[in-house]
């Protein structure tokens, strides 16, 4: 059954070619880092010099390892290394040293981790342990290396430890925090807390931890455990099992060697101490508040301790309530400031703050989250400020940074189509510009997916960096650029933002475009071909023009060039009379296939021909047809934007659809008559008991999972 090309249209297989999508402010400028696939990166830190790295994990033949990137003051690649152990290894904090290296801190399943005049050699065999790694960056070369944790075996719950932040004092020494359910942590002498981490065998009780680090590794210099004991529960035996969970996820350091560390809690007993913002959990079961807390220079005793959130919500039996500090900095005259997401209603804020009520519905069960941003004097005694930042939907912050003038960059992630100061954002992640005073929103950027949200820097020279999961970085001179550039790529198909590509993609660019306000849709050139020049713009792919399905002030969506075939990477960059977006290079892979979905259900037809939906579910055993992007080069190639007449060409590379890792029959895989020779058309039998999500993989590369409503 060969679909021919209205019913593609209809089922709106050129994405978005008739609605136009929104605009945004100007965007900066663009790179990826190669993190292959299934791997993410966590940190930015600046060099000082204009350059930045970017550290993250990568995954390469089954292993997960560290991987560090530097990309020079141009925002482009220059150099990289990786390091790690057979298993898993993934960073979770980065940062410099006075003499440039990188110290990077995270967690590792790998027992063959490297080491490198490790503290602590051995820790519990099979379970997750902490990691702290200083790195010469410029020639890779592991300076020294340690795992943290301890050696004991845990209770049946086998938690482990992960080292989440990290900071260096001016002399080099080493900050680090986490947590950890070792029951023998290793701790000093003097430390604050020295027991409490490990729970029994109906649950773990993890603790926070920070520890003093000498910059040459060779010495720990103070290590103490943070947390409580005591969790809120309402009744007999449905308490039974119930337990408090401590994290630290953030921590900086003052010219004293003082370090302040913040995260979240549900322990009652949790440290505080008196006359700080609030001395009181508004805690229930695992519905948490968020901390600050200061230590003394020894980590012997706790300067002054803060609790920061709202109440619990909901049935007691059941309670809900998410607030957790997720970033810290130290302001210039020594207030700490703190950003993460709170559900409660009540979160403490501030008379002429920005934002001082919870946008989304308080009724609702659960709440959906909110970003905040709160500035506490040096002291812990007094809000100098408190705002929420988000909209309607799930927002948070999960990065920010002050820049010169005092101003607060934040990042994070945002569902909300009305996140404040955005009247038409991108939902995915976001980046904003705060007053220092919290009163103002100066300017806030949604960003497609996940192109930024996991870091920001506002580095000296004045550039903005903002980071996404996926790799992507984008670069913003000033903070604010005008000019028109790409924020994004994404396969048209779906899923995340990427920094890859396959040969004959459909491919969506997102951005500050050269396109028409109302947006243009596909046009046939004179040789009956979709044309690579649509309302005077035009993408080039190392040089050479993309057929062009829709663009817009925001938006392009085309079809990647076959000569792409064989290439390691290219160089993507929007033309038009109006002015050049700034070039970016994506990676080639030789198949990225995705498959057309409708909120996670393919767009695909039953036997019958009837649309496949919840109302019309497909039978077991019947043939369904759906469609996809990526099989990469095709046999018996034709021009790009060649439309198909029959059932040539077909790819290159095998095509299987996948269920639970197992081949099911496929019919037909090719393209369809009528359509663009891109879109890839597949005939599958499900099977007779069909349930579960689907995977399709070309070549040995795999789509995101789907699935096909069957009864």
């Amino acid at each position: 059954m060969i679909v021919p090309a209205y019913t593609l249209w209809a089922f709106g297989l050129f994405v978005l070619l008739t609605a136009p999508a929104p605009t945004g402010a100007a965007p900066p400028n663009l790179s990826y880092v190669d993190l292959g696939a299934g791997g993410s990166a966590c940190c930015l830190v600046p060099d000082g010099f204009g350059n930045v790295y970017v550290v993250g994990s990568t995954v390469q033949s089954s292993r997960t390892n560290v991987s560090v990137t530097k990309l020079d003051a141009t925002n482009r690649v220059v150099a990289g290394f990786s390091f790690g152990g057979a298993v898993f290894d993934q960073p979770q904090a980065a940062a410099l040293d006075p003499q440039g290296n990188l110290v990077i801190v995270g967690q590792t399943f790998s027992s063959d981790f490297p080491l490198v005049g490790a503290l602590i050699a051995q820790t519990e065999p099979g379970v997750a342990a902490g990691f702290v790694a200083k790195v010469n960056p410029s020639s890779g070369q592991i300076l020294f290396s340690t795992r943290i944790g301890g050696i004991a075996t845990e209770s049946p719950i086998r938690v482990g430890t992960s080292a989440d932040a990290v900071a260096v004092d001016s002399a080099g020494s080493i900050y680090v925090a986490g947590k950890t359910n070792a029951k023998d942590f290793p701790v000093s002498a003097n430390a604050f807390q020295k027991t409490g981490a490990g729970g029994d065998s109906f649950a773990p009780r993890p603790f926070g931890f920070v520890m003093k680090i000498s910059g040459s590794g060779d010495r720990l210099l103070y290590s103490t455990l943070l947390g409580g004991l005591r969790v809120s529960c309402f009744g007999g035996s449905h308490c039974v099992g119930k337990s408090t969970a401590t994290a630290i996820y953030a921590i900086a350091v003052d010219q004293k060697g003082l370090a302040t560390v913040a995260g979240s809690t549900n322990a009652l007993d949790f440290p505080t101490t008196p006359g700080v913002v609030q001395t009181e959990c508004r805690c229930a079961e695992y519905a948490n508040n968020g901390f600050v807390t200061r230590l003394s220079a020894d980590g012997s005793g706790v300067v002054w301790s803060t609790f920061l959130g709202g109440s619990w919500y909901g049935p007691t039996q059941y309670p809900s309530g998410v607030n957790a500090v997720r970033a810290l900095a130290l302001d210039t005259v020594g207030n700490v400031v703190v950003a993460g997401k709170t559900d409660a209603d009540d979160f403490p804020t501030t008379s002429g703050a920005f934002q001082v009520r919870l946008a989304g519905q308080a009724d609702a069960l659960p709440r959906l989250t909110d970003g905040f941003l709160t500035k506490l004097d040096a002291t812990g005694t007094a809000l100098v400020f408190s705002t929420y930042l988000g909209g309607s939907a799930a927002d948070e912050i999960d990065d920010f940074s002050i820049d010169a003038q005092g101003n607060l960059w934040a990042t994070g992630t945002t569902a909300s189509a009305d996140f404040p100061g955005n009247a038409a954002p991108f939902t995915g992640s976001f980046f904003a510009e705060v007053s220092p005073d919290g009163a103002r929103l100066l300017s806030a950027q949604g960003t497609p997916g996940r192109a930024s949200g996991q870091a920001i820097r506002a580095a000296a020279d004045g550039n903005l960096w903002a980071l996404g999961v996926p790799g992507s970085v984008l670069q913003v001179p000033g903070g604010r650029v005008q000019g028109f550039g790409v924020l994004g790529a994404v396969s048209s198909a779906g899923g995340d933002v990427k920094g890859y590509i396959a040969p004959g993609e459909f491919i969506s660019l997102y951005g500050n475009l050269p396109g028409p306000a109302s947006g243009a849709g596909a046009t046939l050139d004179a040789n009956g071909r979709i044309a690579t020049n649509l309302a005077g713009v035009q993408v080039l792919f190392n040089g050479i023009p993309a057929p062009l399905l829709y663009v817009s002030q925001s938006q392009i969506n085309a079809l990647a060039p076959y000569a792409l075939s064989g290439r390691d990477a290219t160089t993507v960059e929007v033309t038009s009379a109006g002015g050049n977006s700034s070039a970016f290079q994506l990676y080639v892979r030789p198949a990225q296939p995705e498959v057309f979905t409708r909120g996670g259900s393919a767009v695909a037809l039953n036997q019958d021909g009837g649309v496949n939906s919840q109302d019309n579910p497909a039978a077991g055993g019947s043939v369904v047809t759906i469609w996809a992007s990526g099989p990469g080069s095709l046999s018996g190639q034709l021009p790009d934007g060649s439309i198909a007449t029959d059932a040539r060409p077909t790819p290159t590379l095998p095509v299987s659809v996948l269920q639970y890792n197992r081949s099911i029959e496929v019919l037909y895989a090719g393209p369809s008559r009528g359509s663009v020779i891109n879109a890839l058309q597949i005939n599958m039998r499900l099977p007779q008991q069909s349930g579960g999500s689907f995977q399709l993989m070309i070549g040995g590369f795999t789509s995101d999972p789907f699935s096909v409503v069957v009864r």
